[in-house]
């Protein structure tokens, strides 16, 4: 006992000699003089001293438009775009007075080094020689990082105001491009709320650690997180940065974030994409971080490189700019956010608000530094890295992507148009041409065959300057490390081998491992080893818009107008039109109306049962939507069993619609929801769990429980709660659930389907997949896309059940006090080959039953879909089974990504991705993971309209 109490003492010694020795209170941010006098200290307008309170977006854009004022020789605003929430979003510029006075110039020279094409190597040479290098410092992506916001007003302020020598090198070899708030509606949630309850209370129990659901600032004001949004650009933010960068073409790019255990920064963990350029890409993180090391060192600060943040994933902000030439990196401090002023770490130090804003301060300006000395170089890697792609696309086996439009002209226009935000070169056909080499995405490494292509179809040729994005984005499945993947499987098997009880290895996986953007997008499209002559002209945005036009063909109609659905937007415009007091009708039957034609699914609005306002109603909603609809002046169909009066042509009831929002629900998934809805105008009710449970679905008929976790959503509504849900489904309402939520509605306590979770205590069928579907189903397949996965602590009270993390993973998500990112789900040795392992994100082939009413619009047999979990649900024995993984597939389930061999298809075959399971006079709809994931992936729209709709 004594020598135990001895041990504890000297810990507490040790604890107390390390805050002493780790205690940044004193630090100071001003030691860097001279300084010019009439230039304000930030302090001096905010009257706070740093670190002991968060400054809100509006005190700091005062300040730095007072430091502007003061030193307008060096010092430049502009405003890029504004915020959902109406925040102007800023880059400050700061360099010498040399350079500001020349600042276009320098643009407009730094571009020509971004076109090989244009610039000969002599002449990017000059160029190079009389540049200054562009360096983009972004601050707060993540609102509730919020030690990266304080930081980014020192180095303001050390830039113009010092005339230390050192700073004075950095603004004549530099051009700083400090990127102030990439994410102002999140920020300024968290640090009005935190502000508002802070005690600086280091205990981790204590309120200002616990950020209310409906606070949570890391998302912005859609719960998007912007940090994955580069993809495609969903976002408002995403694209005025977007816009910003490849305006600057800057080569060092540096994103703040915040809250591991200690700092962070390069060199990156593996996975690297390999489309960088190596060794070059891999030199320069050594160059910069080996710089941040000194510097950490000399200060005995704390920090790590590799171990877990990757450069693999294409959307974040540290990977796109690494992409597109640029030296990519990501700085993680160690204090502020959650841990807010003052933070507990596990040996009882002290982290605190201000050490975490020393840290990304001394990073950003020994960033700026060792960008200054080493100038020349990295100038002339930016301008070989385009040249150099356009060199290797001559031997390259992928030459050009072709993309068809045919299945929804303005989905497809919506994907070129953020191919074209990022300066990728996209033509379209004039006439169509033909490809001996082409390779179809609908299937992994799919053989050369003969292709004809129509007139109309989108074109990239990869022989571009941005060749090592497009191919990036686009290309249909990205490897990785071989070493990194082996490792990963070793550590599956030894998973395997032990027990319940047992530590598992964690996973190596940061985020998903497959994206391509035409299989997410559920468009046809091949890749070519040929790039023959066509004939074809440049996409413009006038282009673009014709392909997004829609109206009415015929004219005034006198007796319906015909909405086919060939597009998502008839979905949205048939929830319109009703939302908007109109009546609609489906036919569940081929239809003939017109003198033509209409495939099952159509809908029909008829004259007769609408007022007079149909007709403006339905123009203006049509061409809003891009959808062509048909105007009809007879009812007598010269063909066919069913007309336009046909009983199996069958009302809609107007869907009235409430979305959960509360503790349980995932934050991301909730958003993509309110996005989606939000950008087709569809109004909804955003409801807590304790507003159900009062009463409140009473106004509503469409009730949607967004991703969450599954033992959360229990403990929320309880035993009463689930009993309210199932008599409101009973008494006509559609409860549409979604991977974590339909989880919750499996559980043997909850029973809201027949369907069970495949490797749990409930499924009789444990360790084997399914040959054929029950009598009761239909055929199916299944569409996904989730970036989070289950979280190791299963939740007790359901028999582990596995349970997904609480938000959308991050590059600081194995951060200390953080969900895990990408955990396994549990498999002890008992169960080995039984219970799926958790996958992080691939692409997999769902097979579609188009009979199924909730697949209706719906042309393909097999759809596309990102599986990003090892939640694989049994075929319903009480509805239709709407989309399920083929159980005998002639080909492998898996399109894209990494999967476990043995494991994720051999359970997976014959699950259900899609159920529509009727219940007494409503529908339980269970989709097995996230409809829209990130915005990126859009295969799920259609049979989520439709669940919404055929209430």
């Amino acid at each position: 006992m004594k020598r135990h109490l001895f041990s504890f003492g000297v810990l507490l010694l040790t604890a107390v000699c390390l805050a002493a020795q780790t205690d940044d209170s004193k630090f100071d941010f001003y030691a860097r003089a001279p300084y010019r006098t009439e230039v304000p200290r930030p302090q001096s307008l905010l009257r706070y001293d740093v670190g002991t309170f968060h400054t809100t977006y509006a005190q700091m854009e005062n300040v730095i438009g007072q430091i502007a004022k003061a030193a307008p020789d060096r010092v430049r605003i502009y405003d890029i775009g504004e915020t959902p929430e109406h925040r102007m979003q800023h880059i400050v510029a700061i360099s010498s007075p040399e350079n500001i006075t020349r600042l276009d110039q320098i643009k407009a020279n730094v571009a020509r080094l971004a076109d090989p094409r244009k610039t000969s190597p002599s002449e990017a040479q000059t160029i190079i020689a009389n540049s200054p290098i562009m360096c983009w410092l972004a601050y707060t992506i993540h609102g509730n990082e919020s030690a990266s916001f304080e930081a980014m007003l020192q180095v303001i302020y050390q830039l113009a105001a010092s005339d230390e020598p050192a700073t004075l090198d950095i603004l004549k070899n530099s051009v700083a491009l400090i990127v102030v708030g990439e994410n102002p509606d999140g920020h300024e949630r968290f640090v009005t709320w935190y502000n508002s309850v802070s005690v600086g209370d280091a205990n981790r129990s204590a309120l200002e650690h616990r950020e209310p659901w409906s606070v949570y600032g890391r998302v912005n004001h859609f719960r998007f997180d912007l940090n994955r949004d580069n993809l495609v650009g969903t976002q408002q933010e995403s694209q005025n940065l977007q816009k910003a960068f490849f305006d600057w073409n800057p080569q060092v790019a540096v994103d703040h974030h915040g809250q591991p255990s200690q700092f962070f920064f390069p060199p990156a963990a593996l996975p690297i994409n390999p489309n960088l350029p190596q060794p070059v890409t891999n030199k320069w993180l050594d160059v910069f971080g080996r710089a941040n090391a000194a510097q950490f060192d000399s200060r005995n600060w704390d920090y790590y490189v590799r171990d877990i943040f990757d450069l693999f994933y294409p959307g974040y902000w540290d990977s796109m700019p690494a992409l597109n030439g640029a030296t990519g990196m990501t700085y993680e401090t160690d204090g502020g956010g959650f841990k807010g002023i003052r933070w507990t770490r596990d040996d009882g130090t002290i982290a605190t608000l201000r050490s975490a804003i020393a840290k990304h301060f001394i990073a950003s300006l020994t960033t700026l530094e060792t960008a200054a000395k080493n100038r020349e170089a990295r100038l002339k890697d930016f301008y070989d890295f385009r040249r150099i792609a356009m060199e290797d696309a001559r031997a390259a086996r992928m030459k050009r992507i072709v993309i068809l439009p045919g299945k929804d002209p303005v989905k497809t226009a919506d994907l070129i148009e953020s191919l074209q935000r990022a300066k990728i070169e996209v033509s379209a056909a004039r006439s169509s041409f033909n490809s001996a080499t082409a390779h179809s995405y609908s299937q992994k490494d799919s053989d050369a065959a003969n292709k004809a292509f129509p007139a109309g179809s989108y074109v990239i040729d990869l022989n571009q300057p941005q060749r090592v994005w497009a191919k990036s984005l686009l290309e249909p499945d990205t490897p990785q490390d071989a070493a990194f993947v082996r490792e990963q499987i070793a550590k599956f098997k030894r998973n395997e081998l032990r027990g319940k009880s047992a530590l598992r290895e964690d996973y190596g996986f940061y985020d998903i491992t497959s994206w391509s953007l035409p299989l997410a997008f559920g468009l046809e499209a091949y890749w070519t080893e040929d790039t023959s002559a066509i004939s074809a002209d440049n996409v413009t945005d006038e282009y673009l818009k014709s392909q997004k036009t829609g109206g009415i063909v015929g004219g005034r109609a006198q007796i319906a107008y015909i909405i086919p659905y060939e597009s998502d937007g008839a979905g949205a415009l048939a929830v319109r039109l009703q939302q908007a007091g109109f009546r609609v009708a489906v036919s569940t039957r081929p239809l003939t109306a017109g003198g033509r034609e209409w495939k099952t699914g159509t809908f029909v609005a008829r004259i007769s049962r609408n007022t007079e306002a149909i007709h403006q109603a339905i123009a203006t909603h049509a061409k809003e939507l891009g959808v062509t609809v048909t105007a009809v002046n007879s009812g007598f169909n010269e063909t066919g069993d069913t007309g336009i009066g046909a009983e199996n042509v069958v009302s809609l009831r107007e869907p009235k619609i409430a979305v959960l929002a509360d503790e349980a629900v995932d934050q991301t998934s909730f958003g993509s929801i309110w996005w989606t809805l939000d950008r087709y105008g569809i109004r909804f009710t955003p409801l807590t769990v304790n507003s159900v449970k009062g009463g409140a679905l009473q106004n509503y008929n469409v009730l949607i429980l967004p991703d969450g976790s599954a033992g959360r959503y229990f403990g929320a509504f309880g035993a009463g709660g689930v009993s309210t849900l199932k008599e409101w489904v009973n008494n006509g309402g559609n409860l549409i659930c979604m991977r974590g939520s339909s989880v919750f509605a499996a559980l043997k306590d909850v029973g809201l389907t027949s369907a069970k979770l495949v490797g749990s205590d409930d499924d009789d069928q444990k360790g084997e997949s399914s040959s054929e579907p029950p009598a009761s189903a239909s055929g199916a397949a299944s569409d996904k896309s989730s970036d989070k996965t289950a979280d190791k602590n299963a939740d007790k009270n359901k028999k582990a059940v596995p349970e997904p993390t609480p938000s959308d993973s991050d590059k600081s998500d194995k951060a200390d006090g953080a969900p895990p990112v990408l955990p396994p789900i549990a498999s002890p040795s008992a169960n080995a080959g039984r219970v799926p392992e958790g996958i992080p994100g691939a692409i997999m082939r769902a097979t579609v039953d188009r009979t199924a009413p909730i697949n209706y619009g719906i042309e393909d047999d097999n759809l596309p879909v990102l599986l990003a979990s090892g939640y694989f649900f049994r075929y319903s024995k009480d509805g239709i089974n709407a989309m399920v993984f083929d159980a005998k597939p002639k080909t492998p389930l898996t399109i894209s990504g990494f999967v476990w061999e043995g494991n994720t298809e051999k359970l997976l075959k014959g699950t259900s991705y899609l159920i529509d399971e009727p219940t007494g006079g409503g529908h339980v709809i269970i989709f097995a993971e996230e409809p829209f994931f990130r915005g990126v992936f859009r295969t799920m729209t259609r049979p989520f309209f439709n669940a919404v709709l055929l209430n």
